[in-house]
Parts: C-alpha cells; sequence; structure tokens
C-alpha cells in the first residue's frame, strides 16, 4: 500500500508520521515552520484521509511497511523521521528495522510499553466504536485524552468539527486500537542506534513523561524535552515549542 503524501518545502528530507485515527493534516499547524529548512513528506495512514482502509487488521510493522513504501514512491532513500503516539511507535521501528532508511528520529508521545492506564483508555475507545451512541459522542470519547486541559476550549471544537467532516469509519478505529494494543517498544529499543529526541507534554495524561523518561533511558545518548502546558499533541497544542525542541535537532 502507498498511502495518499504530498511533499512541502525544501532542504534535508523528513517524514512525518501521524498518530492513531490522524492523517497528515494533525501536522498543519508545525508545517509552516518545519518546511522553511527541510522538505517534509506528509501522508496519510490507512484508513485515514485520502487513504483507504484495506479492510483487514494490520500492527505497527505493517503500518512500517506503508512508511517505507511512501518514502520510494515520494523518492526519499534516507530522511529523518517524527512520529506522534502510535506515529512514533513506527517511526522507531523503522529506524529499528531499517537503519540505513532512517537519519534523526524524534518520537512525540510515544508509548514505551503496555500499561494500565493505557489499556483503559483503549478498552473505552473500543467499547465507544462498539456501541450505537451518535458519532460526536464517539469523536469527543477519542479526542478527550489527547490534549492537556488548557488545550480543550481553545482547539478540540476545531478538531471535533474536522473529525465531522470526514469521520474514521467505527472498523477502522477498531482496527487501530488493535494495532494499539500491539505497540511494545521495549524489545526494539536494543537495535536503535539513531540519534534520538523523546519529546512529551508534560501534561500528558495518556502516555507522557513518563513513557517519555522510561524510553529515553533505555536509549544511549537519547534526550528527553518536555514541553509544558501541553497535553499528549503537541503539534496541536504548541506547535511553536515543539518546533523550538526538534529544529536544532534535526539541524545537527
Amino acid at each position: 500500500m502507498v498511502p495518499a503524501h504530498e511533499v512541502v518545502g525544501g532542504g534535508p528530507d523528513v517524514v512525518l508520521v501521524p498518530g492513531t485515527f490522524s492523517d497528515r493534516r494533525t501536522w498543519r499547524r508545525l508545517v509552516g515552520g518545519l518546511s522553511r529548512e527541510f522538505r517534509c513528506l506528509l501522508f496519510d495512514p490507512r484508513g485515514t484521509g485520502a487513504t483507504p482502509d484495506p479492510g483487514t487488521p494490520f500492527t505497527p510493522d505493517d503500518l512500517v511497511d506503508d512508511l517505507l513504501a511512501v518514502m520510494d514512491a515520494a523518492g526519499l532513500g534516507r530522511a529523518h523521521v517524527l512520529g506522534h503516539s502510535l506515529g512514533a511507535a513506527v517511526a522507531a521501528l523503522a529506524a529499528a528495522r531499517h537503519p540505513a532508511r532512517v537519519d534523526r528520529v524524534v518520537l512525540v508521545g510515544p508509548a514505551f510499553g503496555r500499561d494500565p492506564h493505557v489499556e483503559a483508555v483503549l478498552d473505552n475507545w473500543e467499547a465507544l466504536a462498539r456501541s450505537d451512541l451518535p458519532d460526536g459522542a464517539l469523536h469527543l470519547g477519542l479526542v478527550l485524552p489527547a490534549f492537556g486541559r488548557d488545550a480543550f476550549e481553545r482547539l478540540v471544537p476545531a478538531v471535533l468539527h474536522d473529525m465531522a467532516r470526514r469521520p474514521p469509519a467505527r472498523e477502522t478505529v477498531l482496527r487501530y486500537v488493535a494495532c494499539d494494543r500491539a505497540q511494545d517498544l521495549r524489545p526494539a529499543v536494543g537495535r536503535l542506534d539513531a540519534p534520538l529526541l523523546v519529546v512529551a507534554g508534560a501534561e500528558d495524561v495518556l502516555t507522557g513523561p513518563v513513557h517519555a523518561r522510561a524510553l529515553a533511558a533505555a536509549v544511549p545518548g537519547a534526550r528527553v524535552d518536555l514541553i509544558a502546558d501541553c497535553g499528549h499533541t503537541p503539534q496541536v497544542e504548541r506547535p511553536a515549542e515543539l518546533a523550538r525542541a526538534i529544529v536544532p535537532f534535526l539541524r545537527r
């Protein structure tokens, strides 16, 4: 599968990998600044945006294959990779499995492994997707864990409006929940040799500083940057602060 994609800007190549239920639009508040120095490959993962859901279960490793396919289609042999949430797992796995294709790695809001809180969120998402609640209630339940309190009134209504315009199919939501349950970076970190920056919102209640610090501690030389007054989605909540964290790292 080759996901729908576009290339923006000029300079060293950076691939931006969205998180669960998200498409390339998740980066729109970040990419303006990033594309002044980097050529950014943006894409819609399977079942989001303009990329169809093939209708079969998938794993994080399948999403790595999709990432490599979109890099090939865009003519990128090697690139920096920036991933958010599930996309962070995809970025890390790509670097571990295909080190010749990945330069520097930025993981935003990653889950290092499963824990009871993350499992409870996934259980709730699955229950919502299987329910007969209206789509608006489903969408609100999906995004609530992703934003800090400060961002709720400021940003969440616009996010929900976008979801209503292009709602994810409930079957796709369930496949993503199953994919999220398969996330576990602990077996892969020993093969992760690329320079690594881990970023998390200081108020991220989904994965947050606990997972970010644990992951960085397992990779020699990895750095951690926490963004104040920010939840799980810095590229939407605090794009300027996220850019200040990642651009100097990618310049090196």
